[in-house]
C-alpha cells in the first residue's frame, strides 16, 4: 500500500469498536484479518498499566539531569539482567529496549525525547506497519499515560522477531515506598524487581503476540508458539475450542493475572539465583501484592508462596539457575524451572473453576436458565474437533505438557503429535508421544 492508501485505512480504523468480516474463502478472510491487525499495530502495549511497579528509585540519581537518569535506568537494568530475562524466549528474538524519560516532559519536548531515543537504538524494531517512526510516535502517545515502569511488546514485520520497550519515567509513586518498607528491601533491590518484572513481560508476551499473529495471517498457530510453553493456560483453552480471534485478543483479567504471575516468577527467581534476594523478603514481596491486590488485581501472592515452597523442597533447583557471568543467573535456566510450575498452578485453577461452574450448573433447579460450565480441557474431544485442532497446530512435532488432570493431558497429545504419511483416522488422533519436560537453552 502506498502513503496515501495508508494514511486513509488508518483513519477508516481509528478506534473501532467492532470489525466483522464475513466471506466463504477461508483463506481471504485470514488474510484480511491479518491486514487489519497490522494496520492496527498490534501490540500488548496497554496491557499491563496500573500501580504494580509503583515507581523506580532510580529516579532518585538522576538530579534533574535527562542523561543521568538514563545512565542509571541502564545501570538498573544490566544489575536486573533485564536483557537476558526479555530475550529468554524459544520461538521468537526479542529486541528490547528501555527508555527513560521524565515524566515532566510533553508535547514537543517529549517527542524530541522520543526521537533521540530512536535515533540512539540502532536495533529498535519497526512495527508491522511502518519504520522506527512509528515505533516512536506510539512510544510519545502512551509515554505520557503511565505513572510505572511499562513493557510495551509489538509485533515487527517478522514473524519470528518482536520488539519491546520498557518505558520508565521519573514519576514517584508512593506504592513503590510501601513494597520497600513491606518486604524489607532497599531501593536498588526494588529497582531489580521492577525491571526483571517487566523484562519478563517482554518475553512472554513475545510468544502470545506471535501466536495471534499466526492465527491473523494463516488462520493457524505454528507448532512451535505451543512448544515454547509460554501462552497461558487460559489462551491455550481457546486455541483448543478454536475461538474466534477476537476472543483471542481479548486480555481478560484472568489472562492478565496469569502474566503478572510468570513476570513476577522471574523476577524472584532471577534474584533468588544471584543472592539478590532472601526468602525472607520474598515473602515480604508476596505480602505486599496480597495488600495491594484489592487496588490492581494482580494476584500473584499465592503463586509467589508457591514458588517459595518448590525451591525450598530442592534447594539444587537455585545452583542449576545461576551462572559466573553476570548478571549472575542463566535466563533460560530459569524459564526451564518457572514455566512448568507456572502452567501445573494455572492449570490447577483453571480446573477448580471449571468444578465450581459445573456444580452450579448442577444445583440449578431451573435446568433451562442454568449456568452452563466452559469446556473444559480435561473433556474428551470428537473426531472433528481434534482434527480441526490437529490442522490448526500444523501437526507439532513435539509438545510440553503441564497440568494435574491426565485426561486433559492424553486429549491435547491427541491433537499435537505427529501425523504419519497417509495415517487412518484414528493413526492420526491417536499417534506420538509427549515431548519431556523443558530444559535450559542457550542462545
Amino acid at each position: 500500500m502506498n502513503p496515501k492508501e495508508l494514511a486513509e485505512l488508518e483513519a477508516l480504523l481509528a478506534a473501532p469498536e467492532r470489525v466483522e468480516i464475513h466471506g466463504s474463502d477461508r483463506k481471504w478472510r485470514a488474510h484480511l484479518l491479518g491486514t487489519l491487525m497490522a494496520a492496527a499495530a498490534l501490540s500488548f502495549g496497554n496491557a499491563q498499566a496500573g500501580p504494580e511497579s509503583a515507581g523506580l528509585p532510580v529516579a532518585a540519581a538522576a538530579a534533574g539531569s535527562e542523561t543521568a537518569f538514563e545512565a542509571s535506568v541502564a545501570a538498573a537494568m544490566r544489575r536486573a539482567g533485564a536483557q537476558q530475562i526479555a530475550t529468554a524466549t524459544r520461538s521468537t528474538k526479542v529486541s528490547a529496549f528501555p527508555f527513560a524519560y521524565s515524566a515532566t516532559l510533553s508535547g514537543p519536548e517529549l517527542g524530541r525525547q522520543v526521537e533521540r531515543f530512536v535515533s540512539r537504538s540502532p536495533g529498535l524494531l519497526p512495527p508491522v506497519n511502518g519504520g522506527t517512526d512509528r515505533t516512536g510516535a506510539y512510544i510519545a502517545t502512551i509515554a505520557p499515560q503511565i505513572a510505572t515502569p511499562h513493557a510495551w511488546a509489538y509485533a515487527s514485520k517478522s514473524p519470528d522477531r518482536t520488539g519491546c520497550v520498557i518505558l520508565v519515567s521519573d514519576h514517584d509513586v508512593p506504592e513503590f515506598r510501601s513494597l520497600m518498607k513491606t518486604a524489607g528491601i532497599d531501593a536498588e533491590t526494588a529497582a531489580a524487581y521492577v525491571l526483571a518484572h517487566e523484562a519478563a513481560h517482554c518475553a512472554q508476551y513475545s510468544e502470545g503476540i506471535a501466536a495471534l499473529r499466526d492465527v491473523a495471517l494463516t488462520g493457524k498457530v505454528r507448532p512451535e508458539r505451543v512448544q515454547s510453553n509460554l501462552l497461558d493456560v487460559r489462551f491455550e483453552r481457546l486455541l483448543m475450542v478454536r475461538a474466534p480471534s477476537e476472543k483471542l485478543m481479548e486480555m481478560s483479567v484472568e489472562r492478565k493475572r496469569s502474566s503478572e504471575r510468570y513476570a513476577d516468577g522471574f523476577s524472584v527467581l532471577s534474584m533468588l539465583a544471584r543472592g539478590a534476594l532472601t526468602m525472607k523478603q520474598l515473602e515480604g514481596i508476596a505480602s505486599w501484592r496480597a495488600e495491594t491486590i484489592s487496588k490492581d488485581g494482580h494476584g500473584t501472592s499465592e503463586f509467589l508462596l508457591h514458588l517459595r515452597d518448590a525451591v525450598v523442597a530442592d534447594p539444587k533447583v537455585l545452583a542449576t539457575m545461576r551462572s559466573p557471568a553476570e548478571p549472575g543467573f542463566d535466563a533460560q535456566a530459569v524459564a526451564a524451572f518457572l514455566k512448568p510450575q507456572w502452567k501445573a498452578f494455572e492449570m490447577r485453577e483453571l480446573e477448580a473453576e471449571v468444578w465450581q461452574l459445573d456444580q452450579k450448573s448442577r444445583q440449578a433447579p431451573d435446568r433451562s436458565s442454568k449456568v452452563e460450565p466452559m469446556t473444559t480441557f480435561a473433556q474428551r474431544f470428537t473426531d472433528q474437533e481434534r482434527t480441526a485442532l490437529e490442522l490448526m497446530l500444523q501437526a507439532p512435532e513435539a509438545v510440553e505438557m503441564h497440568g494435574t488432570d491426565l485426561a486433559w493431558q492424553e486429549a491435547l497429545s491427541q491433537v499435537t503429535s505427529p501425523v504419519q504419511p497417509k495415517p487412518s483416522l484414528k493413526d492420526a488422533l491417536m499417534a506420538g508421544s509427549v515431548h519431556p519436560a523443558d530444559s535450559p537453552r542457550g542462545g
